[in-house]
């Protein structure tokens, strides 16, 4: 039984994660750098602190990683303003349907609360959710958990009885871990086979959700 469905934003509602690699490819340039999408998959889905770990790894600790995300943030922020936030084939018919439904709607991003909201509110799905939980308002990035269970918190329902939503090999990898129901929506991420072992399912847009959630239920109810 599903009684509340957690959602990944970047990628997986709204589709940001194309413009991302762009803006990111955009940053190293200015501060002399070649970021390859490669190193950009790597590090999708995970929070800022995580990130800038990654990037101390690969360019040294003295890369001045918050100017560089900084040129990525205003870069896509601008783009949006400018051309609006765009969202994923299937995302409005399916929060309708939850919402109908009266099945609790909760976001867990790696993206900062404030763009989070931001985002969230211009592209006209803010008022679907029970709860948001951003990347900075939790210790430990995905791939671990921590982020689901905060989630599952906020909207009282147990973990076992939530959907979660997940794009990316660090979220579906967290997915996994917190107990949830899992599944996986492709976007531009690659995930590896084996990332996909244990999930509950794949589909290719938010749009198969609600016959899936129809089948689950309904079975749980005979």
């Amino acid at each position: 039984m599903v009684r509340g469905v957690i959602f990944d934003m970047d990628g997986l509602m709204l589709d940001t994660e194309r413009l991302g690699t762009k803006m990111w490819k955009k940053a190293g340039e200015e501060m002399g750098i070649e970021i390859p999408i490669e190193f950009i998959d790597r590090f999708r889905g995970h929070n800022s602190a995580s990130v800038q770990k990654m990037f101390a790894e690969r360019y040294g600790q003295e890369f001045d990683f918050e100017k560089c995300h900084q040129i990525e943030i205003k870069s896509l922020d601008q783009y949006m303003k400018e051309n609006g936030v765009p969202v994923k084939k299937g995302l409005i018919c399916l929060l309708e349907y939850l919402s109908d439904s009266g099945i609790k709607m909760a976001v867990a991003t790696s993206t900062q609360k404030n763009r989070a909201e931001w985002r969230l509110k211009e592209a006209g799905i803010f008022q679907y959710f029970q709860t948001i939980v951003c990347g900075d308002m939790v210790e430990r990035s995905k791939p671990y958990p921590d982020i689901f269970w905060c989630a599952a918190e906020k909207i009282q329902i147990p973990i076992q009885e939530c959907l979660v939503l997940e794009d990316s090999p660090s979220g579906l990898g967290a997915a996994k871990a917190s107990g949830a129901y899992a599944i996986h929506i492709p976007d531009v991420a690659y995930v590896p086979e084996e990332m996909k072992e244990g999930i509950t399912a794949e589909f290719d847009s938010l749009s198969e959700v609600i016959s899936w959630l129809e089948k689950e239920n309904f079975d749980r109810h005979e």
